[in-house]
């Protein structure tokens, strides 16, 4: 597996739209095979640590996530088990394969949404996959070795409503992209392999991609990605930010996840298409969860979900639905196609042996650890100014590094870091 940022598939979306409430979600099946999580992998990007754990030995996660409290969170994954459905359940949108449950096709792009406190720092965050694509493991680590040119690219959102018919401001904050995904060891049985991991996106300051959510005060607070004062804009002039549409004095953000097949893309930029066609008829989806909460029976039949407010991370925002664009065009626009759910999330027998799923994915944000550093010169945030913070800064600089977040690195980087590491009030 490995990680990378890709401006060249940066997707342009189109907030144009519906109001959430009127849409009407299109129908869709959700998959009904097995899944065996395989492993949790946590990787900084900074240090290029990665940490594998298999399933059966216990999740755990670098030293980094020890202190980094999360901030967002809908990891339940069985929120039915007190029904006695206690198996997770993936969806698998992105399959062309021929017995695909879906109507979908490859290099779809799926989008789900939340509200979060303004000014929200990001410093990890938790994806993961679900694949049936066949791999191997040369290495004998326990987890796959990677599927050739089988990729996803994941990107968050700032000021986004998920396409409310009022303004949503949506811009980026982040995005990039894991190429060579592990997948199926056992592609004789009939399950799909199942992935999570924890990216740490926290570094020096050339190579962090932390980001903060809703900035109202131009203080990214550490953070190497922002939107200035994008929640104060009221562009619809409707007496309401831009970055909170429904009103609930949180942040509205979103994420998305689009997959590449083998032999489709050309994902390292080299001319040459990577991965084979051949191997591309397989499908690849992410976990459904829901928020921290409970199922609450209104009757023989009528479930809702309950989400838990008073929890650290609570999922607020969450709906059952998530929005679906088309692939995108030769400009790399791609235009909304329509909301989806499964036909309502219920607790109850589907009738198939099995409970009906909220339409929300698996995700987890978390927030900067309990270090702090005592100024922006502050490099490698142990509380002193000193040679190894000059060291880092050269060492950033002389790799392209942006200092001052001005898109060039010249003079003006050195400028303002020494400006900031000679009027710090450190140690």
């Amino acid at each position: 597996m490995k990680i990378g940022v890709s401006l060249g598939f940066l997707m342009c979306l189109n907030a144009g739209g519906v109001v959430a409430g009127e849409e009407t979600p299109t129908v869709l099946e959700v998959s009904r095979v097995r899944v065996v999580d395989v492993a949790h992998i946590y990787f900084n990007l900074a240090s290029g640590e990665r940490v594998v754990t298999l399933m059966g030995d216990g999740q755990s996660s670098g030293a980094e996530l020890e202190t980094s409290p999360p901030v967002w969170s809908s990891v339940v994954r069985t929120p039915c088990a007190d029904e006695g459905f206690a198996t997770s359940i993936s969806y698998m949108f992105d399959d062309n394969s021929p017995t695909s449950m879906t109507s979908l096709s490859t290099a779809i792009t799926v989008l789900d949404y939340g509200d979060i406190e303004i000014n929200t720092v990001v410093d990890c965050v938790h994806i993961d996959w679900v694949t049936d694509h066949d791999d191997v493991d040369a290495d004998s680590d326990g987890i796959g070795d990677g599927v050739e040119g089988l990729a996803g690219q994941w990107t968050w959102w700032d000021a986004d409503d998920a396409g409310s018919m009022s303004h949503s401001t949506r811009e980026t904050l982040i995005s990039f992209v894991l190429t060579d995904l592990p997948g199926d060891l056992d592609p004789s049985a009939d399950v799909v392999a199942g992935y999570t991991v924890d990216v740490d996106l926290a570094g020096a300051f050339s190579s962090s991609l932390s980001f903060e959510i809703c900035d109202t005060d131009s203080d990214p607070q550490g953070a190497a990605f922002f939107n200035a004062g994008i929640g104060n804009l009221d562009q619809d002039f409707d007496d309401l930010p831009d970055s909170d549409l429904d009103g609930d004095g949180l942040a509205d953000f979103s994420w998305t996840v689009r997959f590449f097949q083998p032999g489709t893309a050309d994902i390292d930029g080299d001319g040459v298409i990577d991965g084979d066609i051949a191997d591309s008829m397989k499908p690849i989806g992410v976990y459904l969860a829901v928020p921290a909460g409970e199922t609450i029976n209104f009757g023989p039949v009528v479930w809702i979900w309950s989400i838990d407010t008073t929890v650290i991370d609570a999922g607020t925002g969450e709906e059952d639905r998530v929005l679906i664009y088309s692939p995108p065009d030769q400009n790399g626009n791609i235009e909304k196609i329509g909301a989806f759910g499964f036909g309502g999330f219920s607790c109850a027998d589907n009738g198939s042996g099995g409970w009906t799923p909220a339409a929300m994915l698996e995700h987890q944000l978390f927030g900067p650890s309990g270090v702090v550093c005592c100024s922006a010169a502050d490099l490698n945030c142990d509380g002193i100014l000193n040679f190894f913070d000059i060291s880092l800064f050269l060492s950033d600089f002389n790799s392209g590094g942006d200092y001052n977040n001005d898109g060039v690195t010249d003079f003006f980087d050195i400028s303002v870091f020494l400006s900031n590491f000679l009027a710090s009030g450190c140690a």
